[in-house]
């Protein structure tokens, strides 16, 4: 996974790879474009899976500031604290809050049925494609009810997750965290919206749990009703992280970044657009523009541990 990929033997055709939505209507891979290397590996894996995935710009949480989030109308969820490190959120989760959030939103505003996200920091379990096709045929034909399945989470809970009746490989998720990847229906994405979370906004890891109504921390749930997003996951997982807190390479660009004090973040330099836009296929996209910060925008589980961080886990 670090090293480089093998070299193609000059007397071996290979023929070249085709690849296809596996009847989503779009596949997003979320990537910060300060992280070339991730964006690098993670089409290449694709390439190789044959995944016809569309790169979507994350929201860079050290490019935000004051007067960028007053304009989106951000404002932190009345007394959070992160519930294993005791702190409030970081400027990296809201960046990543709002990189999901804008998926949300292109899926609304283009009417896409059904659709796939991918985090850039996930490995990729052996015959990937062919379970997930196996497991997405099985819907179909059971004419499942659905409006979000992770692909990969972290477990915070080991008791066993009741079946989906009728299926093998999905289960109802309990509390977790991590949206390293999951597929979610125009239905799912127009309930997460419809909520209006930027006006009392939790890590989107702590939003989906309360959104299914798994959450452990009932004084939240006041501020989101009615929560009722059917959701599932995948069992076992299909993806994972590439790496774990403590491991060599290991990066977090949520964790390790800026707190906000009092629910704001004290305004930091204007980004520079022309630093680093994005790109959807390699060209620039509707939402690099859209979210450009230009001189004029930019102004029910167990023990926790609380001096942990929820990567850690």
């Amino acid at each position: 996974m670090e090293g480089p990929l093998l070299k193609e033997s000059e007397y071996i055709y290979v023929p070249p790879k085709t690849s296809d939505k596996m009847g989503f209507d779009k596949i997003y891979m979320i990537n910060l474009v300060r992280r070339p290397e991730r964006r690098k590996r993670m089409m290449e894996s694709l390439y190789e899976l044959g995944i016809d995935a569309q790169i979507f710009d994350a929201v860079d949480g050290k490019r935000l500031n004051d007067s960028y989030l007053q304009s989106l109308g951000i404002k932190m969820l009345p007394n959070f604290l992160d519930p294993y490190g005791n702190r409030p959120l970081t400027m990296g989760e809201i960046g990543c809050f709002l990189s999901h959030y804008f998926i949300w939103q292109d899926i609304v505003k283009n009417k896409y049925k059904e659709t796939l996200l991918f985090e850039d920091d996930v490995r990729f379990e052996p015959y990937f494609k062919r379970k997930l096709n196996i497991i997405t045929r099985n819907m179909v034909q059971q004419n499942l009810k659905w409006e979000l399945i992770y692909l990969g989470r972290k477990l915070l809970r080991t008791d066993k997750e009741p079946s989906v009746p009728g299926f093998d490989d999905l289960v109802y998720p309990y509390y977790s965290y991590w949206t390293l990847s999951y597929m979610i229906t125009y239905e799912g994405a127009k309930k997460l919206l419809d909520m209006n979370p930027l006006s009392k906004l939790v890590p989107v890891d702590e939003y989906l749990p309360i959104m299914f109504n798994k959450h452990p921390e009932k004084s939240w749930w006041e501020h989101f009703e009615p929560r009722n997003l059917i959701a599932m996951s995948v069992s076992p997982l299909l993806v994972f992280p590439t790496h774990y807190t403590g491991e060599s390479n290991y990066i977090s660009d949520t964790e390790d970044s800026t707190q906000i004090e009092g629910g704001s973040e004290t305004e930091q330099p204007n980004a520079d657009p022309s630093s680093g836009s994005g790109s959807q296929n390699q060209q620039s996209s509707e939402h690099s523009l859209k979210i450009a910060f230009d001189k004029n925008s930019m102004g029910e589980h167990g023990n926790l541990d609380p001096a942990r961080s929820k990567e850690e886990l």
